[in-house]
């Protein structure tokens, strides 16, 4: 017998770096995925075709930050589930051999010097449900009449809402008040699909307003623009009166932590107005539920 033999998967080994090695990968690695952002917000500011692909991913991972839907955006578009290995493992599903990995940044907790708090970004390495074997689950079963919609975005925004005969914009059917905080709604509209545009924009402004410590109508018209666009993909209703493609030419001068900034403000406000109805129409349905047990 000899000791002299080589392992099979001898080859699959890496050399064990030390701690300052791997802190500098770790680093290198950071350095790349923020850099992979910058590249990103680039092409959107400059592509509206591009800026419209971002809108839709971030419509669809509305629970992702801005950061991380550029992220999406960049590598795998047109992703509905993320998961890292171990986590699509725990579900008993299986990565497809050679699946390159979606970086995407995971906040951590860390002590700072004074005792407090904060929070740090780490690399984490995510699959879409598309690179596994599993299966795409399903949408989730709800209204998705726009009359209806609209219903629940009234009920549940903190805005008062009145019926009104005439509108600021005589095309419109529907205008936020930021003085009054009342959204106005133009009486006999009969497109439901309108109505739902018209609405998803003016909250869009409402909701933005809420979170400034000033109103600018002129300043937040680009940015309710998405807000509308989104939560229009977001509910299968139809996007293409929203002019998405007229990005803000000031924009085109930001540096890209400012335009992150920006997009952040945006997804916030939708993600929040989503919430709300997807928590009111997650209520109705287990009312119905309980109905139909009686």
């Amino acid at each position: 017998m000899t000791n002299d033999f080589n392992s099979r998967r001898s080859g699959s080994f890496k050399p064990k770096l030390s701690p300052e090695e791997y802190a500098k990968a770790k680093q290198e690695e950071k350095e790349a995925v923020y850099n992979l952002i910058d590249t990103a917000i680039s092409d959107i500011v400059n592509n509206p075709a591009e800026f419209q692909k971002y809108l839709d991913t971030q419509a669809r991972m509305d629970r992702y930050s801005a950061a991380n839907a550029l992220l999406i955006y960049k590598q795998c578009p047109e992703a509905t589930q993320l998961k890292d290995f171990n986590g699509w493992r725990d579900d008993n599903i299986r990565v497809k051999k050679g699946a390159k990995s979606i970086s995407i940044l995971e906040p951590v907790d860390y002590t700072k010097a004074d005792g407090s708090t904060g929070i740090s970004y780490n690399v984490k390495k995510a699959f879409d449900i598309s690179q596994t074997n599993g299966r795409r689950q399903p949408a989730p079963t709800v209204n998705r009449d726009p009359k209806n919609l609209v219903s629940v975005m009234l009920d549940t925004f903190p805005v008062n809402c009145e019926s009104s005969n005439e509108l600021p914009n005589p095309d419109a059917v529907a205008y936020y008040d930021n003085d009054k905080n009342t959204l106005f709604i133009k009486k006999g509209v009969g497109d439901s699909v309108a109505l739902f545009q018209g609405v998803t924009l003016e909250l869009g402004y409402a909701e933005l307003s809420d979170r400034s410590d000033s109103y600018s109508r002129k300043d937040m018209s680009f940015q309710a623009v998405c807000i509308g666009y989104m939560l229009c993909k977001k509910y299968g209703v139809e996007a293409k009166n929203f002019a998405v493609d007229r990005i803000s030419p000031e924009w085109k001068n930001k540096e890209p932590k400012e335009v992150r900034a920006e997009l952040s403000k945006i997804r916030t406000a939708m993600s929040d107005i989503h919430t709300r109805v997807s928590g009111e129409l997650y209520r109705h349905q287990q009312e119905r539920s309980k109905d139909r047990e009686r």
